[in-house]
């Protein structure tokens, strides 16, 4: 027997909704792992919710860069702003007291935040416009940050 065309579309639906049930699950597995673990790479390749507002997820993933960031050596965190899914910051190098800038590109969709930040000099906590962009990843924060201040 042949199915209607409304049992074809039914039948679609049903395995549509099924699919994103087994993508939401898959998602919140992650999340829960993230949330139990200290390693930042763990955020790689998470597929945040889009939103006109702040996000659980966000608001978590803010909370481990800021803490990342607070432990960078020789640099003392001066300030951190958590945007509509980026995030910026200014941190002082304790040795000589110059400051660099960084921010991140769109966290939604690409791994940007960790393999590709703007980073540059400042003159202070509020100059947003800086020295001449550089780029640098997550990892090489202290590094970069270093040969900009020395």
């Amino acid at each position: 027997m042949e199915l209607s065309y409304q049992q074809k579309l039914d039948k679609a639906q049903s395995l549509y909704t099924e699919a994103q049930q087994l993508e939401n699950d898959a998602e919140a597995e992650k999340l829960e792992e993230i949330q139990n673990s200290k390693d930042i790479s763990k955020w790689l390749g998470y597929n945040f919710q889009s939103s006109s507002g702040l996000t659980e997820e966000f608001s978590l993933f803010s909370k481990h860069i800021k803490a990342e960031l607070k432990k960078i050596s020789g640099y003392e965190l001066i300030s951190y702003s958590r945007g509509h899914f980026y995030f910026s910051a200014f941190l002082k190098n304790k040795n000589n007291d110059k400051l660099v800038y960084l921010s991140s590109d769109d966290v939604r969709g690409s791994d940007g935040w960790y393999n590709n930040l703007l980073i540059r000099t400042a003159q202070h906590d509020k100059d947003y416009t800086g020295g001449s962009n550089d780029w640098t990843t997550f990892q090489n924060i202290k590094q970069k940050a270093d040969y900009l201040t020395r």
